[in-house]
């Protein structure tokens, strides 16, 4: 009798939402074709500034997005992305290259807990992106990277 009590306590408790364990992905999607997602357990608020998207868990920024232009003294965004992956190397971060496939250079810097990813693509010759997030949900987010 008691086993019958706890799987419908147990049952109850599924039905009702308590033991849920569905995650729903938000997907986010910039100008120049990169998509990207963050489960919504990582958030509760979505905060767009003029330059940048803030995303908020409470009170904390747990990541960010941008779009950012190509500075004139570059003719492509992938040219200036290497060229900060150069200097990003020479800081005290932990930089690393990302394999992102072909026409789509990026590298990502994880500086005090937070990682920004710094994303180009040769289609986009004017524009590339960060993508930031708290370092331990970053790959997460990464895993989730698409470019059309």
């Amino acid at each position: 009798m008691k086993a019958l009590i706890a799987c419908g306590i147990f049952l109850i408790s599924l039905i009702s939402g308590c033991a849920s364990i569905n995650q729903q992905a938000i997907e986010f999607r910039t100008s120049n074709g990169i998509a990207f997602e963050f489960n919504s357990r990582q958030f509760d608020t979505v905060d767009i500034q003029p330059s940048e998207t803030q995303i908020w868990r409470g009170s904390e920024l747990v990541g960010s997005v941008a779009t950012m232009e190509t500075n004139a003294d570059f003719s492509t965004a992938v040219e200036e992305v290497r060229q900060g992956f150069g200097e990003a190397q020479k800081s005290s971060g932990d930089v690393t290259e990302l394999d992102l496939g072909e026409g789509v250079y990026g590298f990502s810097a994880t500086v005090n807990g937070y990682t920004t990813a710094f994303i180009a693509t040769s289609k986009h010759r004017s524009t590339w992106i960060t993508i930031s997030a708290d370092e331990n949900i970053f790959d997460n987010v990464l895993s989730t990277l698409r470019v059309n």
